[in-house]
């Protein structure tokens, strides 16, 4: 009797270590399979590029306030009256008219900052040589600027051209058209640093006919 219970004892035993066998073969072989390097991190998403400023235009030039008998034109001070020198010379006469206008003129400069640049332009009429008219019509535009410098003017303001007798406003036919065309003028030049229309149309000169 206790033979016949033995035997089937020992048979589960074996199925039992059998199975158990073959279950750590099936582990071992899904472990082996599987990637032991760790994953990549997913790259950061870029942030967006902030937007930029919408650009800021600068202001306008403040109007430039007239002084006295001054009146702003065309990029020009206008002042009734001439500016007298003597004659074939660049001494400038003292006066009541000519002083008049060059202290208009100072106190324009001085009343309006926001004019950078002014040109004083020199002119004769056609009386000599050409050369001799261009240094005449020069040495008074300086001799213009001296005066304002003189005033109160900063100089770096200011700057001389001398035309002679290029730039006539009537022809040079009569002695009162003569007189007209010995003249000198006042262009506002620069505004805050910024070329104004009488210097762009500066090229654009046509004499009268």
């Amino acid at each position: 009797m206790s033979k016949k219970v033995i035997i089937p004892l020992v048979a589960v035993f074996t199925v039992g270590i059998a199975a158990g066998s073959l279950g750590c073969k099936a582990s071992l072989n899904a472990s082996a399979g599987a990637s032991t390097e760790p994953k990549a991190a997913p790259a950061p998403t870029p942030e967006p590029q902030p937007a930029a400023p919408p650009a800021v235009e600068a202001p306008p030039p403040k109007p430039i306030k007239a002084i006295g008998k001054a009146k702003i034109e065309n990029n020009e001070i206008k002042i009734p009256g001439k500016i007298h020198f003597e004659v074939n010379k660049a001494t400038i006469k003292e006066d009541a008219e000519t002083k008049e206008i060059l202290q208009t003129v100072a106190d324009v400069m001085k009343e309006n900052p926001q004019i950078t640049k002014l040109r004083v332009e020199g002119h004769t009429d056609d009386s000599g040589t050409s050369e001799y008219n261009h240094k005449l019509s020069q040495d008074r535009a300086e001799a213009v600027i001296a005066w304002l410098v003189k005033n109160g003017v900063d100089q770096s303001r200011l700057e001389a051209k001398g035309w002679g007798e290029d730039r006539p406003i009537v022809k040079n036919d009569t002695k009162e058209n003569k007189e007209m065309n010995r003249r000198v003028e006042f262009k506002i030049w620069e505004l805050d640093g910024k070329p104004t229309d009488a210097q762009k149309n500066d090229a654009n000169y046509t004499p009268p006919q």
